[in-house]
């Protein structure tokens, strides 16, 4: 049975990633956290031991770093030397990586795995997994990257991704620097601006221009759905004319000239993940 010791097991990751190898009941499991919230909710998985770092990853086969990114530059220095020869530490976010602020080792895997949550378009049957916005309940895709060591490590970083970001439907493979592209390039910086963005214009309508709360939410929700399946060919129809003129001009007054070009670009990605994991850039 493999040792997986869980860095940050009571946070808000490490909780889900505790949980869910717990009910797999397939790997030996030593929880490090050292917070007392944190301690309170592995009691809560009926964990009653946490586990002195310094004890738990020498003899782990697997480390899984549960901690914020920021925190992984200067915990990791402490943590890699400890790890014993032919173990493997998995990330569960890119940007540390991406980021390069760990020590790196020849002896020793480094996988990371993300979570791409169920899609906005969820096809569950099952009311909870339906309703299920992050994961856990509903099938998600995840992605992986095995980012330094023998290949030999990617197939049990897989297995434990599955494992703990389960149900999973699709796992795919990347490099890590294809995976910060994804987040926190497109999701985050693209995406979580954007839909923080139609939040403020549906707040405005609702209270600047006076159109009841229920009406302009349900306007809104059906017309994104309907406007996310054209735009992504998920169905065989297209924009009326007026709905083009109208997001063209839009478009102009929206967004600066080249914001898409800055944004999707290595050097804004780079800058970013320098920021998220409290890296000195030189």
């Amino acid at each position: 049975m493999r040792k997986v010791s869980i860095l940050g097991a009571g946070g808000k990751m490490g909780y889900r990633v505790s949980k869910k190898l717990l009910d797999a009941s397939k790997y030996d499991l030593a929880f490090i956290e050292i917070s007392e919230i944190g301690q309170k909710r592995l009691k809560e998985l009926g964990v009653e031991k946490v586990t002195p770092k310094e004890e738990a990853i020498p003899v782990a086969d697997v480390v899984i770093l549960a901690i914020p990114d920021i925190l992984i530059g200067k915990i990791s220095k402490d943590v890699i030397p400890l790890m014993k020869s032919d173990s493997m530490v998995i990330g569960l976010d890119p940007a540390a990586a991406y980021a390069e602020v760990m020590p790196l080792r020849d002896d020793i895997g480094y996988f990371v795995a993300h979570p791409h949550h169920p899609y906005l378009f969820n096809n569950e049957l099952d009311k909870d997994a339906l309703n299920d916005y992050f994961g856990g309940v509903a099938k998600q895709d995840i992605s992986c990257s095995l980012y330094h060591g023998e290949e030999k490590f990617y197939a049990l970083g897989e297995e434990l991704a599955r494992v703990f970001f389960g149900p999973v439907n699709k796992a795919f493979r990347v490099t890590i620097q294809q995976m910060a592209f994804c987040e926190p390039g497109l999701v985050e910086s693209v995406g979580c601006p954007l839909v923080y963005a139609l939040k403020q214009a549906y707040e405005k309508t609702v209270n600047d221009l006076g159109v009841p709360a229920e009406v302009a939410y349900s306007f809104f929700m059906g017309h994104l759905r309907v406007e996310f399946a054209i735009t992504f060919g998920l169905i065989d129809a297209k924009y009326s004319d007026g709905a083009i003129k109208a997001m063209e001009n839009a478009m102009k007054v929206i967004f600066k000239e080249g914001w898409l070009d800055k944004m999707i670009s290595k050097d804004f990605i780079l800058e970013s993940v320098a920021k998220i994991t409290n890296k000195i850039v030189k």
